[in-house]
């Protein structure tokens, strides 16, 4: 019962946060409450589709790594990243990505703009930007763990970053705004498809955003590459 009103629940004290923050301005960093609530929505969806997809079968390697139970993925004649990645999907987030999709709708529904066919294919490229980025970044932090131990940390630490894609860059200094576009680009997750779509960004960003998919990918693999040579199987 309290699994399925958790979603709900969610919704609600969001956009009560929301409305006291904007209760005395109109405006935070050039966004409105609308934009602002799209922005909240574009987000959780992107956190859940992860959740749902590769988290926690990420997480599930790094405890197979720390357990010594890395050495049955490793017999199994099957793309090991892939599997430890996508072996699994957790369904048990689906209600929560309905909320969030009805979040999206009432703030779309509340907000005047032009959808031009460019802008929304835009928009599209950057959610699977977002995916891809949250992935990969994931995919690193996970590969630590074949390193040290407690690779757990790590993800979680990623999860507490996320915060700072629930609210327009332009709020954060300039130095710091560059940090979150590239060194720990999280920005791609929420604020730039949403920007996008709402004409405050862009177009480049979607060229800049396959260019940080890419440097993601070629640092995720030298990682994993270097973490199996370095993984000490719990057989010797």
């Amino acid at each position: 019962m309290l699994i399925g009103l958790a979603p709900i629940i969610w919704m609600v004290t969001t956009v009560i946060f929301l409305s006291v923050i904007f209760k005395g301005t109109k405006e935070i960093g050039g966004w409105s409450f609308w934009e602002l609530l799209l922005l909240t929505g574009i987000q959780e969806i992107i956190y859940l589709a992860s959740w749902t997809t590769f988290l926690g079968n990420l997480i599930n390697f790094i405890y197979s790594v720390d357990s010594g139970k890395f050495d049955l993925t490793l017999l199994r004649p099957v793309n090991h990243r892939f599997f430890v990645s996508f072996g699994a999907l957790d369904i048990t987030s689906i209600l929560s990505i309905v909320n969030s999709v009805v979040l999206v709708s009432l703030s779309l529904a509340n907000l005047k703009f032009s959808f031009s066919p460019d802008r929304i294919l835009l928009f599209l490229f950057g959610l699977i930007i977002a995916y891809l980025v949250i992935y990969l970044l994931s995919f690193i932090l996970a590969s630590f763990s074949l390193f040290w131990i407690k690779g757990e940390n790590f993800i979680r630490w990623l999860m507490e970053t996320l915060d700072f894609d629930r609210y327009p860059a332009e709020i954060y200094s300039d130095w710091f705004k560059v940090f979150l576009l590239t060194f720990l680009p999280i920005l791609f997750l929420g604020y730039v498809p949403t920007g996008i779509l709402l004409g405050k960004l862009p177009g480049y960003f979607i060229f800049f955003g396959i260019l940080i998919v890419a440097w993601l990918y070629i640092v995720s693999t030298l990682i994993w590459k270097k973490g199996l040579k370095n993984y000490q199987s719990a057989s010797i």
